[in-house]
């Protein structure tokens, strides 16, 4: 068990940040990483993820639910005692039209008496994927406690995600398994007890395969027949207890299931994968990096896909019949890339167009980059979001020299900006609309924020 961290890093600009210091990921890299399971006692003095952020997290799930445009992300799970051998089982809900959390409800207490009363008492789960991306703060927490990660580890290029679990089921609703991710469990509300299993303590199991030498790699489950077969697992177990504010974390090669707690329990799971991201999947077969540095990550202006991404890009046809799809996977690349390696893109802001007058300012720690694509194109990105635009040199010039002062973390006049981005421009392909949406698409990807203008002091 880690004592408490050091202090996190401050925060930029007051967002919630999670970032450790480079002296915690080097100890942790040494004793635990890929080793073995430990818990990290309250290691953030603020911005930790609460259970009012995780509700405004559903609300938008919710809401994207009733409109029709996904489901996928979302289970949720009935608990039910009564299986065969004494062994509980769950549920799922396929039509969560009246148990998802409403506005009416007012906060979670709210939501989850509304769902006693619809589910009669019967105890319940909520399982919700890709949370970074149904919630802003969510996102903040995430991508900057793995910005310490990424430069003592490197970056895995399977994707991270961070998985909720709300409800006060007594078991993991899927049972004892193992995923093919690397574990950092961030308890946010209730005690939380998971039993824990190292890959060989269950690998003679007659469900566990045994001519898959890389399973210790991948997910699997186990499938406990009755109560004696239970005991007799959990005997070989390790328990680690996590309390609010705690994180736990295990290697993606052992095998998990929480444990009875008392009342409601919330908490977050964030998985890092060294496996290939699932747009490879759609691009011609071949070989790609597991991870990259820290520092191969894009930077800003005139920047490339790191090395390893190139020459793996490059291995493809030439021809001109798979030009776009060159270029389609060079953009997926740099979303992935610029999202900080998260699965997903972070909730769009939801704001007027700017005025001319108006001040903005962008993060340094999360810079606008621009990519060249094939045939001239430059692709603009930015927290997994991005614009295609085809611009001529002299414009080119222009978007790189607007991207750097943005990039500079300074405050930036809207109309200043124009100003100098036209200023003796001759080739006028790039015209003012086009400027300002550019502007307000980074204001809606959270690249920049409107800001006070600086005082004549500070000047």
């Amino acid at each position: 068990m880690l004592a408490p961290a050091p202090a996190p890093r401050p925060s930029p600009h007051g967002e919630p940040s999670l970032a450790l210091p480079r002296s915690f990921w080097k100890d942790f890299a040494r004793k635990h990483w890929d080793r073995q399971p430990t818990v990290l006692q309250r290691p953030f003095a603020a911005h930790f993820p609460t259970p009012g952020e995780i509700f405004e997290a559903l609300l938008e799930t919710s809401a994207r639910y009733r409109r029709g445009e996904f489901t996928q992300p979302l289970r949720f799970y009935i608990e039910h005692m009564d299986g065969p051998g004494g062994m509980p089982y769950y549920s799922v809900l396929f039509d969560l039209s009246r148990h998802l959390p409403q506005r009416e409800d007012g906060d979670l207490d709210g939501y989850l008496a509304r769902l006693d009363s619809l589910l009669g008492g019967k105890r319940f789960g909520i399982v919700l994927n890709r949370a970074q991306c149904f919630q802003w703060n969510h996102w903040l927490q995430m991508t900057s406690f793995l910005s310490g990660f990424h430069e003592a580890l490197g970056v895995p290029l399977g994707g991270s995600d961070s998985c909720v679990f709300l409800g006060n089921y007594r078991y993991t609703p899927f049972g004892v398994h193992k995923d093919d991710l690397h574990v950092f469990y961030f308890v946010i509300d209730g005690e939380k007890t998971m039993s824990l299993w190292p890959f060989d303590a269950l690998a003679d199991r007659q469900e566990v395969p045994k001519d898959d030498p890389d399973l210790i790699h991948k997910a699997g489950l186990i499938y406990l027949r009755d109560k004696e077969d239970e005991q007799r697992v959990l005997a070989k177990a390790t328990t680690l207890v996590g309390r609010p504010g705690d994180v736990m974390y295990w290697p993606a090669s052992y095998w998990h299931r929480a444990e009875p707690s008392r009342g409601l329990n919330i908490s977050a799971s964030l998985g890092v994968s060294f496996r290939p991201p699932p747009f490879t999947g759609m691009a011609p077969p071949g070989e790609w990096p597991r991870r990259l540095r820290h520092t191969e990550l894009p930077a800003g202006p005139r920047s490339r896909l790191p090395e390893p991404v190139r020459k793996s890009l490059q291995r493809r046809s030439r021809r001109q019949d798979v030009l776009s799809a060159e270029r389609e996977s060079t953009s997926e690349w740099v979303r992935f890339l610029t999202g900080g390696a998260l699965e997903g893109t972070p909730l769009e802001a939801r704001e007027e167009p700017l005025k001319p007058q108006e001040w903005i300012l962008a993060s340094r720690e999360r810079p606008i980059v621009s990519v060249p694509l094939p045939q001239g194109q430059v692709l603009v990105s930015a927290n997994g979001r991005s614009a295609t635009l085809t611009p001529a040199p002299a414009v080119l010039r222009r978007v790189e020299k607007l991207l750097t002062a943005l990039n500079s973390g300074k405050p930036q006049q809207v109309e200043a900006l124009e100003e100098a981005f036209f200023s003796r421009l001759t080739a006028r392909s790039f015209n003012t609309r086009a400027f300002r949406a550019l502007l307000d698409d980074l204001v809606r990807w959270r690249a920049v924020r409107r800001c006070e203008p600086p005082s004549s002091r500070a000047r």
